[in-house]
């Protein structure tokens, strides 16, 4: 009885460890990371910002010359925690989570160098050893975001750089920022017509990771040679809004968020192997409670649409929006019941581990509409005619195969939010491991939206319908409708137009 007793006690005091342990972690440690914000600028305040200084360059007067530093960093006096994110991101983004902790591991030190040395010990372990062309991916897809979220006013910019007349070309300079980290930004989303930042001495592929010392003259030699080849001022609209970005990392990463996401990252690892054991194990009518008290959120609205009746044969076709790699297994859940589902491109180990049968497509009109109309003649399909994912709130153009396979559709609209790590990636390798990362999150959270069905038949085109359900997600959603396709997300944010070998099934 007293052995009992005793093992009884032991068991409770474990038990309450553990739960403190937990208290812990969500509470302290993570709860910094779950106020994420979707928006893409920045919100204004009532204090308006005051405009940089724009000086002609030398004695022309069709060249003028703007300091951005202060607007980028949000602070006129940089520091070692203003500097610390952007150079994080280089370093885990274009490197490893190991760069990364390195850097961290510095921060103590860096807080007590003066600024040049600071930057110089920054850009050392962000770039030593990285690909030029890895880290001018990461100035194109990653940094920018960033700069949306964190930089003072990205109106003010925009209006420096689109305030000047047409014949006068504005040039942006940093002081602070390597070129390759605040190029793409100030260019292709502010507007500026050249950009000119610190250098960061490089071979023919990898960079040294020294930081050039600013020189004035050299400085005013690349002005006027990036000037001299703009063309003809750019008249679009800025700032452009930041439809595609990549990167892992769904948090602005200060040194204190940072240190509690490395805390955090053992039991999320633990949490993602939980999750997908629930999912791939339990039996489908218990996976909903046991995701749920493993803190993955998921929430339906709306009335699935009930099975096709006797006089059609096969499934129903449902169609949604694509988020992650997760969208057919949630909706799956949602329904109670196994659905296929047909993707473009797949990682290897979310192959393995997906509770339910996936099909690849080709990217062959007709091999594609045979494999579909199989897979639809033998129960419910569920496709995303974006073919690719999109974070922010706007849909891809969709293709418009589906609306000729069955006689109506069900819009489902789906959506998710990731506060500690993205679950998309376009990065070959790190694509194996979107699911999981997405699962590594401490609370992720679905949401399902069941639409009423649209027909597709009557006069209206294969693309006409393709249209009609794209604009009724995105009024579900709330996001914005656009033309836009693959090959444009993967041209921005990887260089490729995404495409992927696929193995011939039947």
């Amino acid at each position: 009885m007293e052995t009992s007793m005793a093992t009884s006690t032991t068991s409770n005091r474990f038990a309450h460890r553990m739960l403190s342990l937990h208290r812990l972690i969500k509470n302290n440690l993570v709860s910094s990371l779950l106020g994420g914000h979707r928006q893409t600028t920045p919100p204004t305040t009532g204090t308006p910002v005051p405009l940089p200084a724009t000086r002609l360059l030398g004695n022309s007067k069709t060249a003028a010359v703007v300091d951005v530093d202060a607007l980028l960093l949000n602070s006129s006096m940089p520091s070692a925690a203003t500097l610390f994110p952007p150079f994080f991101l280089v370093a885990v983004e274009a490197g490893s989570f190991v760069r990364g902790f390195l850097l961290l591991a510095l921060y103590p030190l860096l807080r007590v160098l003066k600024h040049g040395a600071c930057l110089k010990a920054m850009a050392m372990v962000s770039f030593c050893g990285l690909r030029r062309n890895e880290a001018a991916r990461i100035g194109r897809a990653v940094l920018p975001k960033y700069f949306f979220k964190e930089a003072a006013h990205v109106e003010a910019l925009a209006k420096v750089a689109g305030e000047s007349p047409e014949e006068v070309k504005v040039a942006a300079v940093s002081r602070t920022f390597p070129t390759v980290m605040v190029e793409a930004f100030l260019k292709d989303y502010v507007g500026f017509d050249a950009v000119v930042g610190r250098e960061v001495k490089a071979g023919y592929r990898y960079f040294a990771g020294v930081m050039e010392d600013e020189k004035t003259d050299t400085t005013m030699e690349k002005l006027i040679d990036g000037l001299k080849q703009t063309e003809m001022k750019n008249t679009c609209h800025y700032p452009k809004p930041m439809i595609f970005h990549d990167g892992r990392l769904a948090f602005t990463p200060t040194p204190a968020a940072a240190l509690a996401m490395y805390i955090y990252f053992p039991f999320a690892i633990v949490l993602a192997v939980v999750r997908i054991a629930i999912y791939t194990i339990l039996p489908r009518r218990m996976t909903g409670v046991a995701a749920a008290l493993a803190g993955v959120r998921v929430r339906v609205t709306g009335a699935p649409t009930s099975a096709v009746d006797g006089a059609t044969a096969g499934g129903r076709l449902y169609v949604c929006n694509h988020r992650t790699l997760l969208d057919a297994i949630t909706i799956s859940s949602a329904l109670g019941k196994s659905v296929f589902a047909v993707t473009y491109s797949l990682g290897r180990l979310s192959e393995l581990i997906s509770p339910i049968p996936l099909l690849r497509l080709t990217r062959g009109r007709e091999e594609d509409r045979r494999r579909m109309a199989l897979l639809l003649a033998r129960g419910d399909v569920v496709v995303s005619p974006e073919g690719t994912t999109c974070r922010e709130p706007y849909l891809l153009r969709f293709s418009p195969l589906f609306a000729e396979l069955a006689d109506e559709v069900s819009p489902v609209a789906v959506d998710e939010r990731s506060t500690m790590f993205y679950g998309t990636s376009t990065s070959p390798i790190d694509k194996c491991f979107d699911s999981v990362y997405f699962l590594m999150n401490p609370r992720p959270e679905y949401s399902v939206h069941f639409l009423k069905p649209v027909p597709t038949g009557g006069q209206n085109s294969s693309i006409e319908v393709a249209n009609q359900v794209q604009r009724v997600l995105a009024d579900a959603l709330g996001f914005t409708p656009t033309a836009l396709t693959r090959k444009d997300k993967y041209m921005l944010l990887a260089g490729n137009e995404g495409t992927v070998a696929t193995k011939k099934s039947n």
